[in-house]
């Protein structure tokens, strides 16, 4: 499982990233990689890219895929963790399996924990509750989460005596139309397999894999 820094700040926020060593297999091939370099070196060392050339891996699988990086594997750019390994895959004629974060003419979005500033009483329970100290309050009085520290916990909305925090709302957004010819590029490229849902990833994984 490999992240790229972005992937990492994301999957933090959203309280997926502390949950990744219990999905990972472990083991020598299993573990969970962060990007250090643009070369394909995990921070710990580990050589994803080479691995990848050298077919350690079946599949490589990259979900979700955002649009800048469905950007960048369809135009050949390969400066992430998942990038340089799709890239490889490409190369070694390993199945490149992704799940595109925004798929259709209207996707759904899940938004990461945020303050309403109307409801909220300045009561700073939430500043109290939380366990990584990713809640401040400002010189006039308004309280700010810190998405560089929030970890989507979710103390805080416990905390709150208004409902004045809320986690995980969705919202309906339309892919750009530079968006959608990538994606169309990459499901012309041949070793390239696109899933429309994680239910579909799962589907193509286990065909991919012939379990």
């Amino acid at each position: 499982m490999a992240f790229s820094r972005a992937g990492v700040e994301v999957a933090r926020i959203y309280g997926v990233l502390d949950k990744a060593s219990s999905v990972a297999t472990g083991g020598r091939y299993g573990g969970v990689y962060r990007d250090s370099s643009s070369s394909g070196v995990a921070e710990d060392g580990v050589p994803i890219g080479g691995r990848v050339s050298l077919g350690r891996y079946d599949v490589v699988v990259v979900a979700p895929a955002t649009s800048n990086t469905l950007a960048k594997i369809a135009h050949g750019v390969a400066d992430t963790l998942p990038t340089i390994a799709a890239s490889q895959a490409l190369k070694t004629g390993i199945p490149l399996l992704i799940l595109p974060s925004d798929y259709a003419e209207e996707s759904v979005t899940t938004m990461p924990c945020r303050i309403i500033d109307e409801m909220c009483n300045r009561c700073r329970l939430c500043v109290d509750a939380c366990p990584y100290d990713a809640i401040h309050v400002l010189p006039g009085g308004d309280v700010r989460i810190d998405y560089g520290l929030c970890r989507g916990c979710e103390r805080c909305v416990a905390a709150c005596p208004v409902e004045a925090i809320r986690c995980w709302e969705e919202s309906t957004v339309s892919p750009s139309p530079i968006d959608l010819e990538n994606l169309a590029r990459l499901k012309a490229t041949s070793g390239v397999y696109i899933a429309n849902s994680s239910g579909e990833l799962i589907e193509k994984l286990r065909i991919l894999l012939g379990i």
